[in-house]
């Protein structure tokens, strides 16, 4: 039922229309949002899946085409088409026809090749680039028990498990197949033919995969023994996926051996417990030596526009807050001559609008969980690895020695804010350098934020562990990092722990020990003192990151990688504000001003006996807003001088906001006293301004807000 014509139907239609149209809106909006993201991601995962599957298959071309060339020399040896005495000959053409090949020999029984000569094993391998002939058996005995590859090529074609080959020098991915000579008996084979593709070759393929900054590909064998990964000893020690899922307890990772060993395709979502990286991985078969390839991509690292995407979110919120103010005004319509009715009103909108900036300031909280924009966040070696073997790779064009990594551990004990870009930090922060590689290695580490005479610090402890070289030192340091305060108090702070190595003239690539920590997942606070407190401030995250910073310079060293985006390290730790030690330093003034102000207006009266009782005159209020002026004047100077920022400050907005406040309650009694009557003050003795007046204090908090963080 219709409010009675007159102006509550004007209203009534008004607010329907307005909520109507602001909940379509709001509703449009989210849908164009969430398609979005979608679109994006999905968009993002069908990229990184389409480029596994183009690598997959050109690594099964690559292996098909070698597995051709080993299975045509054996073909020619058992037909006689290949004299014994051609064999070098041939091996030599092979690879000179075929420069890509890493090794390629024909491996003999003992004595069948001759008579006389027991062992005969032609192989010509890559080394250094250059193919040279290298006599197997002049290397050691390959008939030995302890040689499978031998046994195995011997007794049926196919690829073998990866091994480190001696002859080689290498790790190799192995492709036998038996042969016979002419005139031999059916039940003996004569040896075996073998031809090598190289380790670093399907490192190489799987690494130029475009998969973000930190995703990474592995393959495995049917076995799930590692062929490729970024963290090379695996693939050295001939770990295993299943041995990887049960070191971590892993579920999605035994899942996915089991499905990849049986040579099947598809996808899963995994979230490492440890580091607290949600993927997906993506898996399928290369056919040719029954390998499989899998792909881990980050989700994290989905390339959303997340600007954008807070923009839309504010648009909602304004949008639903304007719909259900609508809904407000549409219900009021119907009482518009009830004070309680219309004081409900009046409320639930200043309401709403309070529900909008709390919820503004949630969606600016939500940036706290984000990744660094600047930087590479490190909690997981293989993604370490990952990106170091592009960054390496790049160093190498630009004609840069291969960079030094040198694990190095943090550990927080004490953090203090001296000023307000100038904070305190003591821990301990260590390295382990190998020996002898790094003998020629300064044994030090400085911080290029630290104000030189506030920086300590101690070596504690120098000792050996194995063919490692550990090196500790406790510090107390001085750090001074400009902050942003344009948006304080909803400030969220990432304080910076710049690390670098003090022999500059070697190109040494600082990396986090990671094995160090019991747990690396960033809210886990690895690397922090356990209870760690800072009064003001809630400890959100701790991490490493690389972060990337060009120097424009080569610090005298001429060629150092410095001029360019050189992977600094840095120990990053998310800080939020509590809003409520804030709130009540800052804003409890400010609300109390309010509430007085809201006081002065209620009793702002042109009946003469109220206006005797309450004390009203123009002059007493006008009295008692400067009062209250000077009062919030005093604690918004103090706000500037305790933060020294040149911008505005968020919190600012709300004293400005409260200044106009004092002189729209100002104006407000003197319109009131006037003696030509207008509609606005003098409708029910100021009812309006009254009822107007939280609503549009909360509002013009809103309008800031969606100002300031839009």
């Amino acid at each position: 039922m219709l409010p009675p014509a007159g102006p509550a139907r004007r209203v009534f239609t008004t607010a329907l229309v307005v909520a109507v149209i602001a909940f379509a809106v709001a509703a449009g909006l989210a849908w164009v949002d969430r398609g979005a993201r979608l679109q994006t991601t999905g968009n993002w995962l069908e990229r990184i899946q389409q480029e596994a599957a183009a690598a997959a298959e050109s690594l099964d071309a690559d292996l098909r085409h070698l597995s051709g060339l080993a299975d045509e020399i054996a073909a020619d040896l058992e037909s006689g088409e290949l004299p014994l005495t051609r064999v070098e000959a041939r091996l030599e053409a092979l690879v000179e026809h075929h420069p890509y090949v890493f090794g390629v020999g024909v491996i003999f029984r003992p004595y069948a090749y001759a008579p006389d000569r027991r062992l005969y094993a032609p192989y010509i391998v890559k080394r250094n680039g250059v193919h040279r002939m290298v006599w197997v058996g002049d290397v050691y005995d390959y008939t030995r028990p302890e040689h499978d590859w031998y046994h195995q090529g011997t007794a049926r074609p196919g690829w073998l498990e990866p091994f480190f080959g001696q002859a080689s020098q290498a790790m190799l991915a192995l492709y036998c197949t038996p042969f016979r000579l002419p005139g031999d008996e059916a039940g003996e084979t004569a040896g075996t033919v073998c031809i090598d593709y190289s380790i670093e070759d399907v490192w190489a393929l799987v690494g130029a995969l475009d998969l973000g900054e930190t995703g990474y590909a592995f393959v495995i064998t049917d076995q799930g023994t590692f062929v490729s990964h970024p963290r090379r000893d695996y693939v050295r020690q001939g770990l295993t996926l299943y041995d990887i899922a049960e070191r971590l307890g892993d579920p999605v990772l035994r899942r996915l051996a089991q499905r990849a060993t049986d040579l099947r395709s598809g996808a899963l979502a995994h979230s490492n417990e440890l580091t607290g990286q949600d993927s997906r991985i993506f898996y399928g078969p290369i056919t040719a030596p029954d390998w499989s390839l899998a792909v881990v991509a980050f989700t994290a690292e989905v390339p959303l526009d997340l600007s954008d995407h807070k923009r839309r979110q504010i648009l909602i919120t304004i949008a639903l807050i304007t719909g259900a103010t609508g809904l407000v005004v549409l219900l009021v319509a119907y009482r518009l001559d009830s004070s309680a009715v219309l004081w409900s009103g009046s409320l639930t909108v200043a309401l709403l609008f309070l529900v909008g900036v709390a919820h503004l300031w949630t969606l600016e909280f939500a940036e706290a969980g984000r990744d660094p924009p600047e930087a590479v966040m490190l909690v997981d070696r293989a993604g370490i690895q990952s990106y170091l073997a592009g960054y390496a790779e790049e160093a190498r064009l630009q004609r840069f020695d291969d960079p030094i990594e040198l694990p190095t551990g943090v550990f927080i004990q004490a953090i203090r804010f001296q000023t307000a870009h100038d904070f305190v930090v003591t821990g301990y922060v260590w390295q382990r350098y190998t020996v002898p590689d790094h003998d020629d290695l300064q044994r030090g580490i400085f911080f290029p934020d630290a104000i030189p005479h506030e920086d300590i610090r101690e070596e504690l402890f120098r000792f050996r562990e194995g063919d490692s070289e550990v090196v500790g030192w406790y510090f107390k340091t001085t750090l001074h990092q400009p902050f942003d305060y344009s948006r304080f108090p909803i400030d969220i702070k990432t304080l910076r722990l710049r690390l670098w190595h003090p022999d500059v003239a070697h190109h040494v690539v600082l990396v986090p020990e990671l094995e160090a920590y019991r747990l690396i997942h960033p809210t886990a606070l690895p690397g922090m003192e356990p209870g760690f407190r800072l009064p003001g401030w809630q400890l959100q995250r701790s991490f490493f990151a690389f972060r990337f910073h060009d120097y424009r310079s080569d610090l005298g060293i001429r060629g150092s990688a410095r001029v360019g985006e050189f992977p600094e390290l840095t120990y990053h730790l998310t800080l939020l504000r509590n809003i409520t030690d804030a709130f009540i330093s800052n804003q409890i003034p400010l609300f109390v001003a309010a509430i007085m102000l809201f006081a002065m207006l209620m009793i702002d009266t042109r009946e003469k006996d109220r206006a005797s009782l309450y004390g009203f005159t123009t002059a007493t209020v006008l009295a008692t807003a400067a009062a209250i002026f000077f009062i919030i004047l005093l604690a918004h100077i103090d706000v500037r001088r305790r933060y020294a920022v040149e911008e505005i400050m968020y919190l600012e907005y709300f004293y400005f906001i409260t200044y106009f406040t004092i002189v729209a309650i100002s104006i407000n009694a003197f319109m009131l006293t006037a003696l030509n009557d207008n509609r606005f003050f003098h409708y029910r003795d100021n009812l309006i301004p009254k009822l107007l007046f939280w609503p549009l204090l909360h509002g013009a908090f809103f309008v800031v807000t969606v100002y300031v963080f839009l």
